[in-house]
């Protein structure tokens, strides 16, 4: 019967992603890293979007994510340069546009967490548009904010290393220590989520206690 319901909704999906969106229906089928982010990392963006006046933006949205702006209490935004996902947008804080384009659509210090989820390798695929992806993350993102970055390490979507992409270091690793989450990196096969900070601040957070 599950089964039968499973491909009920996916075919939904297929014929009206629209009619799908308003009647609620969630798409059925989830992957590991899928679930991992939903269950495991959504638990700790709940701590840090714990005010109904915090902002939250996803990078990237499809028929799996449309159902994320009513998880948070918070102020949520949603952008993909793809103009058919804007139904899987939040209604009213969907842009369409580019994700090297950030600084074009939002404002400086705009974010308390970003997720960027399936980007870099699936758009977002050469070291030039990574630089400017990761220029627009910290000018947009809050100094005490969270990216939650999440890509496909495999050569076929991308040829080089983060850590070759200068503005990458703009940030740095952080493990959260939620709830289970005592490492700064996940894997899922070639499917890797980060949680990221602004570089330098983990520095400036124990230099605040040693005074």
């Amino acid at each position: 019967m599950l089964k039968l319901k499973n491909k009920l909704k996916t075919l939904l999906f297929e014929l009206s992603p629209r009619l799908a969106v308003t009647w609620g229906v969630e798409f059925p089928r989830k992957s590991a890293n899928r679930l991992f982010l939903e269950q495991d990392i959504f638990k700790y963006l709940d701590t840090v979007l714990n005010d109904e006046s915090a902002h939250c933006l996803f990078i990237g949205t499809d028929k799996r994510s449309w159902h994320y702006r009513l998880r948070f209490s918070a102020k949520f935004f949603t952008i993909d340069k793809d103009p058919s996902k804007a139904i899987y947008g939040d209604a009213h804080n969907h842009r369409i546009d580019s994700a090297t384009e950030l600084t074009r659509q939002y404002m400086r210090d705009q974010f308390d967490v970003i997720v960027a989820n399936g980007v870099i390798g699936f758009g977002v695929d050469r070291i030039d548009q990574c630089e400017d992806l990761f220029a627009g993350l910290e000018t947009i993102m809050k100094s005490s904010g969270v990216l939650v970055l999440s890509y496909s390490n495999n050569p076929s979507h991308i040829d080089f290393k983060l850590e070759d992409v200068k503005n990458y270091h703009l940030f740095e690793k952080f493990a959260p220590h939620f709830n289970g989450l005592d490492q700064s990196e996940y894997a899922f096969g070639d499917h890797v989520f980060v949680f990221l900070r602004r570089a330098g601040l983990g520095q400036s957070r124990v230099a605040q206690i040693n005074e």
